[in-house]
């Protein structure tokens, strides 16, 4: 997995690939995630994008809550707030939809 600084990570999750940026990370998953911090009604979506995917799905976690993922649908993002960090994490996360959006 590579390993790379927090602001890169906006072009690794908007392409989609795996990477580690300290408390920051997107991987491809072939298995439902654990819960984390993520409140019980986002994490029920979770599962169900999960099970509606049909073989794997990319998650991106913060201090290893899922904060945000990609189905055949398209993007979730979820919208519990949790420490100023992951706050700053999920605004990652909207700036590299934004930057999939202007790719487009």
């Amino acid at each position: 997995m590579k390993q790379l600084n927090q602001r890169d990570a906006i072009h690794y999750i908007a392409t989609g690939q795996e990477f580690k940026a300290s408390a920051l990370s997107g991987k491809r998953e072939t298995y439902t995630p654990d819960s984390g911090r993520l409140n019980s009604g986002e994490f029920s979506r979770l599962v169900v994008d999960f099970n509606n995917s049909g073989r794997s799905m990319y998650v991106v976690y913060s201090y290893g809550t899922p904060i945000a993922w990609h189905t055949a649908e398209g993007w979730y993002v979820v919208e519990q707030k949790f420490s100023v960090t992951t706050s700053k994490h999920s605004n990652y996360v909207r700036r590299a939809l934004a930057e999939l959006v202007g790719a487009n």
